[in-house]
């Protein structure tokens, strides 16, 4: 990415619009949890001037995408770029979720939340993201949490889509150093599929543990390992009611 400060602040406007944001189809808009946070080594986000688990705000994240220190604004990145990895929750627990009070609702978003954390960390101690050799000692990432994706309301309504953006900045070699993920690494499939299928096992565990049923769906084309039960399947298949469903924002 370039170092263009309308760039920056346009992304930063889709990916922090907070009518995109989980709390804002509650009431009161309120949350038990933030819907965004830095994630990564300690080490790696204080050379950003960030720390791991706090919430990411328009300025920092504007600093980051061009590769600056957030408070300095001292060059970090020398290239600095933006790989967006989108983690879509099932269908049926987009659409339990629409029907739960605002705890259950909560548990679900960190759930989503978490299983994203596991999935990013399965990625840098797996994948030869440094050169496209060796794994990554840490990274920079950004979590931010979804309800909905940005198609037009004008193409029909738009259905409930529970998804986290996984915006990995930087990966931290074993000196400390940092640099961008190796692309090739992160384009490959079977890298992206060994995620997918880490983040699917862990969010399985954590809504089992809360309390809900799963059913296996691995092999089915449903391109998810596991639906909740309960939620009738001419629903979740029912393509037309998903036809505006999608999530706009890309990056890389």
């Amino acid at each position: 990415m370039s170092e263009d400060q309308s760039e920056a602040a346009a992304i930063v406007s889709e990916l922090l619009d907070p009518g995109l944001s989980p709390q804002a189809f509650r009431p009161d808009r309120t949350t038990a949890a933030p819907a965004t946070a830095w994630l990564g080594g300690g080490d790696a986000l204080q050379q950003f001037g960030l720390r791991p688990g706090t919430p990411v705000h328009p300025h920092d994240l504007t600093h980051v995408l061009v590769g600056r220190h957030t408070d300095s604004g001292v060059r970090v990145l020398p290239d600095p770029a933006l790989y967006n990895l989108v983690y879509l929750a099932p269908r049926s627990l987009s659409i339990a979720w629409t029907q739960l009070d605002t705890g259950a609702q909560s548990d679900i978003e960190e759930a989503i939340r978490d299983s994203a954390r596991s999935m990013l960390a399965h990625l840098a101690r797996s994948a030869a993201l440094v050169d496209g050799v060796r794994p990554a000692r840490s990274f920079v990432a950004a979590l931010v949490s979804h309800a909905v994706g940005t198609r037009s309301d004008a193409a029909g309504p738009i259905p409930p889509l529970l998804h986290v953006h996984c915006c990995l900045f930087a990966v931290q070699d074993e000196d400390g150093t940092l640099a961008q993920p190796d692309e090739p690494t992160l384009a490959d499939e079977d890298v992206q599929r060994e995620c997918d299928a880490a983040a699917e096992a862990h969010l399985a565990d954590r809504l089992v543990t809360l309390g809900y049923r799963v059913r296996n769906t691995a092999g089915a084309g449903t391109g998810h390992s596991f639906e909740l039960d309960g939620v009738p399947r001419a629903l979740l298949d029912d393509e037309e009611f998903w036809r505006n469903a999608g999530c706009a924002i890309a990056g890389g």
